[in-house]
């Protein structure tokens, strides 16, 4: 009976061990994992806004 719990615990580990090597290098690469703050996001771009202001003006009218 323990050698099949300890099978079992190896299996779980060993899966579990891979996923977290499977996941954890895109969640480091985006800044997730390294406790780096946040900087300025991307500023708004001003055509954008206007295509947005126009939208909302023909929408009232």
């Amino acid at each position: 009976m323990k050698q099949h719990l300890m099978i079992i615990i190896a299996i779980v580990v060993g899966f579990s061990t891979f996923m977290l090597g499977y996941s954890l290098p895109p969640f480091l690469e985006v800044g997730f994992g390294d406790g780096a703050g946040i900087e300025g996001g991307v500023a708004p771009d001003s055509e954008l806004l206007k295509q947005y202001e126009n939208l909302y003006k023909s929408e009232e009218e």
